[in-house]
């Protein structure tokens, strides 16, 4: 089999390193460690062709980084916040938002105010909001057609609220009762 050639990259500049972590963020909105491990990435890609070490590349990674928050192309707290808008419209519980974001890179004190600021549309409780739009997207309990009051769907469907992240109060609140 043929072996593919890859095209050289250019070599290893902060100039370069910085437009490739523009050009991806233009895409694609990403936490701090995402582009890290993007930069890092491209670092070994130029170091495969140009040669280099580890040692000789960190620095210019930590001055893109500073000059990308610098610009606020990377926001931790702003991303945090455009993902919980996104997943609390989708129903997701708050647990399920701390877990998704920490494996996105976000630090714990960006989730926790995040989290904090949010406040759904209609008022109340944010958490019984994100619970009650879950259970009408899965058509649980009373969203279920056609409605199925049996003590075996009421506990299937207390058991999905759960694994979801939701509170059993907040569950049986939403699916009533």
């Amino acid at each position: 089999m043929k072996e593919k050639k890859r095209r050289p990259t250019p070599p290893l500049t902060a100039s370069w390193l910085q437009a490739e972590a523009v050009q991806y963020l233009q895409r694609w909105p990403a936490s701090e460690s995402r582009v890290r491990r993007l930069l890092w990435k491209r670092v070994k890609r130029a170091q495969s062709f140009h040669g280099g070490t580890n040692e000789e590349a960190a620095p210019l990674v930590d001055e893109v980084m500073d000059a990308l928050q610098r610009h606020k192309f990377i926001d931790d707290a702003r991303y945090a916040r455009l993902w919980i808008d996104s997943l609390r419209r989708r129903g997701t519980s708050r647990r399920m938002i701390f877990k998704k974001l920490r494996e996105k890179g976000v630090s714990k004190e960006h989730i926790a105010e995040a989290i904090e600021a949010h406040e759904p549309e209609e008022g109340g409780d944010p958490e019984q909001a994100s619970a009650l739009a879950y259970a009408k997207r899965r058509r649980l309990g009373p969203y279920r057609v056609p409605l199925d009051e049996s003590w075996e769907r009421k506990r299937k469907d207390l058991a999905s609220m759960a694994r979801a992240g939701f509170s059993y109060g907040v569950a049986q609140t939403v699916l009533g009762g």
